[in-house]
């Protein structure tokens, strides 16, 4: 390679890696606790006509940001490196390999200035040492051969697990749908289907066959490490695009967020216990899009897919979305998991934190209402109306006769969107995807590692998802509603707020009496909401 394209080579990784450094240094925790007028419906439209040059139309995102989450600033600068990305783009055709030793490659990629910046920032914020962002884990799963069978029960893909119908023992992964949308020729198509057997005591899982491009592929064939490096692409762009992008930021945040500001007064009870939980999300959205899904953006870099096919899996996932997903025990239950007796650690921890969340909802409406009266409370009536008709598969309960506990159940469901669904599939994924060598998100055709260019725009686009964001773990009380009429109930909202915080701290040291496990979810690691 010419002494003149190295050069070139470092003055665009210094340019983009400090770009990048900058945005995590930029980033600080929002208040969430003061509650802005809201006195300007959020309009929806499709989100080609908010972004024209993204082909998708079947999601709809804010018109406007409201103008309490306004970042005018930070939007011109986004939508600037969004076209700097065309003239002087983070990438570089005919950059080498990464380095094969896995660390070294880490290394390279995330320098002593980012390291230093995580720092900075911490001390600049005050940030909880618990809290601060430790350099990338291996998990065991991921040390040699990826262990499909582990990586299926625990960690960010346990949530692609379900059960063989009809059969006692079988299990699987289903992600062939990917295999619909076009990639690049150069690169293995992204999808898989992955075949599980139960042992007898049904205390573990083993992958008895992958299929993928290659055909169907068992453990004694030579082309096994190569299926399983294939299969860990396809559970890895479907979480990242599907689940964490789509679900997660443009499906579920989005209209809950928009629901609330629409049909929710400021000082409604219901409103304030979910405000924190959703406010900053339409800014979040809209920085995250221009930075990640327009054309050059970080997701055609990354992943496997075209733009145009990388734009039909995002318009077509949309209608998939199912809250119900965000209900551990509901979803465990559809995917024919929940009295299967295997080792399930993801769902197991999920579940205790959701029914923290679950408490503290119901305990909290239950302040406010009886069941009659929540029944007579019209906004609150229009909110849920509102949400069953945005959300695809609308709200997914099964009663449909309205009490303070199936609407805690709502909004736990809401709460664990944002919060446990972003950690797990969102900002997890820094102690997973990093490791290229077992957990690719590209898979080449002719062997080659990842090349630089990509390594470090994932290195990169992975650090910016793990900025200092509000924790869930906090005091919420300035959020107590003050009422005139009821001067008692201000205090024992206040209550309401401080036993969440006191629950969450009780689970997270109950959690630490076991050693530390990059897989796991920890009440003092969730953020409060997805913005960024």
């Amino acid at each position: 390679m010419s002494l003149i394209n190295s050069f070139q080579w470092m003055v665009r990784k210094g340019l983009w890696n400090g770009i990048a450094t900058r945005k995590y240094r930029a980033t600080v925790p929002k208040d969430v606790t003061t509650i802005a007028p809201m006195r300007a419906q959020v309009a929806l439209i499709p989100l080609n006509e908010a972004y024209p040059a993204i082909p998708i139309s079947g999601i709809r995102v804010a018109e406007q940001v409201p103008k309490d989450e306004t970042q005018t600033s930070e939007e011109s600068m986004m939508r600037l490196l969004a076209k700097a990305c065309t003239f002087f783009s983070p990438m570089q055709a005919g950059r080498p390999e990464i380095a094969a030793s896995p660390h070294q490659a880490l290394d390279e990629a995330y320098s002593h200035r980012h390291r230093q910046t995580v720092l900075q920032q911490a001390a600049a914020v005050r940030l909880d040492s618990q809290r601060i962002l430790r350099p990338p884990t291996m998990p065991v799963e991921l040390q040699g051969v990826p262990d499909l069978g582990m990586l299926a029960l625990r960690g960010p893909y346990a949530g692609y697990l379900r059960k063989v119908h009809g059969s006692s023992d079988g299990f699987e992964w289903d992600l062939e749908e990917l295999g619909s949308y076009s990639h690049h020729s150069n690169l293995y198509a992204p999808w898989a289907h992955v075949l599980f057997k139960a042992d007898p005591a049904h205390t573990s899982l083993r992958p008895i066959r992958v299929r993928c491009e290659l055909g169907s592929i068992h453990p004694d064939d030579a082309n096994w490490p190569l299926a399983t490096r294939i299969a860990m692409c396809a559970a890895t762009t479907h979480t990242a695009l599907v689940r964490h992008w789509t679900w997660t930021h443009l499906i579920g945040g989005e209209y809950f967020s928009a629901a609330t500001r629409n049909h929710l007064p400021p000082d409604h009870p219901l409103c304030r216990l979910l405000w924190p939980h959703m406010v900053g999300t339409h800014a979040s959205n809209r920085l995250a899009t221009l930075g990640q899904l327009m054309p050059d953006g970080d997701f055609e870099a990354i992943y496997s897919l075209t733009y145009s096919g990388l734009c039909q899996l995002i318009g077509k996932a949309g209608q998939d979305f199912n809250l119900r997903a965000c209900d551990p025990e509901e979803d465990a239950r559809h995917r024919g998991l929940l009295d299967s007796d295997l080792p399930m650690q993801t769902f197991a921890n999920c579940r205790r934190i959701f029914r923290v969340i679950q408490a503290h909802a119901e305990r909290y409406l239950r302040l406010y209402y009886t069941d009659e009266e929540l029944r007579t409370d019209q906004s609150i009536r229009n909110w849920l109306a509102e949400l069953e008709r945005l959300l695809p598969n609308g709200l997914g309960l099964i009663s449909t006769t309205l009490t303070c506990a199936t609407l805690a159940r709502v909004v736990a469901r809401l709460i664990y969107l944002v919060s446990v669904q972003h950690e797990q599939l969102g900002t997890q994924l820094w102690n997973y995807q990093l490791w290229a060598h077992t957990h690719p998100v590209r898979v080449y055709r002719d062997g080659r590692r990842m090349p630089e260019d990509v390594y470090q725009r994932l290195v990169n686009s992975n650090y910016i998802l793990n900025v200092v964001r509000v924790p869930l773990l906090q005091d919420y009380a300035p959020l107590a509603l003050v009422e005139s009429g009821r001067p008692d109930r201000h205090p024992r909202a206040e209550a309401a707020f401080a036993r969440f915080r006191l629950d969450l701290a009780r689970l997270q040291r109950k959690m630490e009496r076991k050693p530390w496990a990059p897989w796991t979810l920890y009440p003092a690691d969730l953020e409060a909401n997805i913005n960024a």
